[in-house]
């Protein structure tokens, strides 16, 4: 796989142009807030905080940099990407009922999705690289060696801290729940340690992180078919 060594310009790039963090709000019936790229490869990857967000009426900070890592993710891999580009007043991975979830649905039954990776940021102080939320393995509907899969690539490609479940997904409305419970397809959430997601300032972790993560999908593509 080719991956630029200058992704991590191409990330600062996509950023800019496609994830502008403000407040200002817009109406979803009005103006699509979400950007869906389409692939071949039947795994969807997405980001649903990847600008601010509104929970219990109060703004929530972006997980910067994850919308252009999907985007981009989408471009190497040939997969599915579903990320949020403007500020609709909602939160993906909280409510219910959610647009956001709604488009997941229609993506999946379409595109006959058989993998759903959601991708969130998590602060520095973690002391993971990435961990993989699979709400204590039920995410992944009796497959649990996807998780052994995905793991090992990342250590395989550098990635050396690698936990699992750190952050709970069971009892909210969660991306990754609604995915398993509702449409009945594995899924599993990825926080990403802010050290690997900032590509103007630390551009080898950048790329270190992307390449491992696009290493990763193409490997579940095999190995799901």
């Amino acid at each position: 796989m080719n991956i630029d060594p200058k992704i991590n310009e191409q990330a600062a790039a996509v950023e800019r142009i496609h994830f502008v963090k403000t407040d200002r709000k817009l109406n979803p019936k009005k103006t699509n807030p979400f950007l869906y790229l389409p692939g071949k490869i039947p795994i969807l990857i997405s980001a649903p905080h990847s600008v601010r967000h509104l929970r219990h009426k109060q703004i929530k900070s972006s997980d910067e940099f994850t919308g252009s890592l999907v985007y981009l993710l989408q471009q190497v891999t040939d997969c599915h990407a579903l990320s949020v580009t403007k500020f609709y007043g909602g939160d993906p991975n909280f409510d219910d009922p959610c647009i956001y979830k709604d488009t997941i649905k229609d993506i999946a039954r379409k595109h006959k999705i058989k993998m759903v990776l959601d991708i969130h940021g998590a602060k520095r102080e973690h002391d993971f690289d990435i961990d993989l939320g699979t709400m204590q393995g039920k995410s992944l509907l009796g497959r649990e060696q996807i998780c052994v899969w995905f793991k090992n690539k990342l250590l395989e490609e550098g990635l050396t801290a690698i936990s699992s479940n750190f952050f709970t997904v069971v009892q909210q409305n969660t991306v990754t729940r609604f995915v398993a419970e509702k449409l009945k397809i594995p899924s599993m959430q990825l926080e990403i340690n802010r050290k690997y997601r900032s590509p103007h300032q630390n551009g080898s972790d950048y790329f270190l992180l992307f390449r491992a993560l696009a290493q990763a999908i193409i490997l579940l593509d095999d190995q799901l078919i």
